[in-house]
C-alpha cells in the first residue's frame, strides 16, 4: 500500500479539469478543487449556457452549453461526471475516447455490464476511469481499515452501517426514476457495501436485502451481506426519505469501533474496550474531502496506487449492489416499472 505523500503529486503537473453537471455534488467538487495540489478547474459543461455560465460565475473557469463541447475541448485533460446515472457509461465512454481521464460519480454504473464496459473503453483509450467514492482518498479511512485488519478488534463479527437522509420524492428527481438507476441502495447503500468491503478485505458469498418501493426505485431499504464462512457478517440500512443517519460500529472478539459519519472521513473514530476508556482516533488532513479526492485520482492517473480507483474493487461493488436490488424486487435498468 502506497504511503498517504505517495499519493501527492507535484503542484506544476495540474490536471485541468473539465465538470459535468452543475448539481449539488459538482458544486461540492468545484468548492473544494481550488485546495487540490495537483488540479484547477477548467470548464464546466451543462444542457444550457445559461446554467454553465452561471455555475462558472460562482465557481471559476468556462461555462460551456452541451457535454460534446466540453469533451471536445483539449485544454481539459480530465472530466468530473456528475450526471445521472443513466448517462454514465454514454459519456464516461465519449470522454475517455476524447482523450480525458475521467472520475465518474458513484454508484459508476447502472449494473455490472455498464460498469465492465466502461473499464473495457479504459484499457482501449489508455485512459483512467475511477470511481468517485471521496471518503476512500481520505487518510483517516487508510487508518481505520488498517487498524480494523490488524486485528485490533480481535476476530471481525459484526459491522453495521447506515446512510440514510430525506429528500422529496419528485417526479423530475433522477434518484426515483429506474431507467436512472435511482433508489437508496444505489445512491447511499453504495457507501455502506463499499465500507463494509474495504474493511473485511474481501467479498462477500450472500447479499441480500428488502425494500420499500416507489414505482420501482426503493426509497429506503436494509441489506445484509455474508462473508466466507459466515464468521463475518455486515447489516445496513439506507434510505432517502429517512431522518438523516450517517454512522457505522465495528465490532470484533475484543473491542468495538464507532464511526459518526463513516463516508466523510472527517471526524475521526472512537475505539471502544471493555476495563478501558475510550480512544479516539483522528487523522488530520488540511485539504477539504472533494480536494483531497481530486489528488488521489490525480495519483492514480500517474500510475500510483493507494486505497482509491481500484478497478476490481468498484466491480465488486457493483456486483453486490445488483444483487441486492435484484433481491429487493427494485425494478433494474431495461425492466420498466410495472
Amino acid at each position: 500500500m502506497s504511503s498517504p505523500e505517495s499519493r501527492i503529486l507535484n503542484p506544476d503537473s495540474l490536471l485541468k479539469w473539465g465538470i459535468m453537471g452543475t448539481g449539488m455534488i459538482a458544486k461540492k467538487f468545484a468548492t473544494d478543487l481550488p485546495q487540490s495540489e495537483t488540479g484547477r478547474l477548467g470548464a464546466v459543461s451543462s444542457r444550457t449556457q445559461e446554467s454553465a455560465d452561471h455555475f462558472a460565475a460562482e465557481f471559476g473557469g468556462r461555462g460551456i452549453a452541451g457535454y460534446d463541447a466540453l469533451l471536445a475541448d483539449p485544454e481539459i485533460d480530465a472530466v468530473y461526471l456528475a450526471l445521472p446515472n443513466g448517462l454514465h457509461r454514454e459519456i464516461a465512454i465519449a470522454a475517455m475516447r476524447a482523450g480525458k481521464h475521467v472520475l465518474c460519480e458513484k454508484p459508476i454504473a447502472l449494473d455490472l455490464a455498464d460498469a465492465e464496459a466502461m473499464f473495457a473503453a479504459a484499457d482501449e483509450t489508455g485512459k483512467t476511469l475511477c470511481e468517485a467514492f471521496m471518503y476512500r482518498a481520505h487518510r483517516q479511512t487508510e487508518k481505520l481499515i488498517e487498524l480494523v485488519q490488524s486485528g485490533v478488534l480481535g476476530d471481525l463479527k459484526l459491522i453495521r452501517t447506515d446512510f440514510t437522509f430525506d429528500r422529496p420524492v419528485t417526479d423530475g428527481d433522477a434518484r426515483y426514476r429506474p431507467d436512472q438507476g435511482g433508489g437508496a441502495i444505489m445512491d447511499v447503500g453504495c457507501y455502506c457495501t463499499n465500507f463494509t468491503r474495504a474493511l473485511a478485505g474481501a467479498e462477500p458469498i450472500e447479499s441480500t436485502a428488502v425494500a420499500h418501493l416507489i414505482n420501482g426505485v426503493d426509497d429506503y431499504a436494509a441489506g445484509t451481506l455474508k462473508f466466507e464462512n459466515g464468521d463475518l457478517l455486515a447489516t445496513f440500512t439506507c434510505g432517502m426519505t429517512v431522518v438523516s443517519d450517517q454512522s457505522a460500529h465495528i465490532a470484533g472478539t475484543k473491542a468495538r469501533i464507532e464511526v459518526t459519519r463513516f463516508w466523510q472521513g472527517l471526524e475521526g473514530f472512537t475505539i471502544i474496550r471493555p476495563d478501558a476508556e475510550p480512544e479516539h482516533i483522528s487523522v488530520e488532513e488540511t485539504r477539504p474531502i472533494y480536494a483531497v479526492e481530486a489528488d488521489a485520482f490525480a495519483a492514480v492517473v500517474r500510475g500510483e496506487g493507494g486505497l482509491f480507483g481500484d478497478r476490481e474493487d468498484t466491480l465488486g461493488n457493483m456486483r453486490v449492489m445488483d444483487d441486492l436490488r435484484k433481491s429487493a424486487g427494485v425494478v433494474m435498468p431495461g425492466q420498466g416499472a410495472s
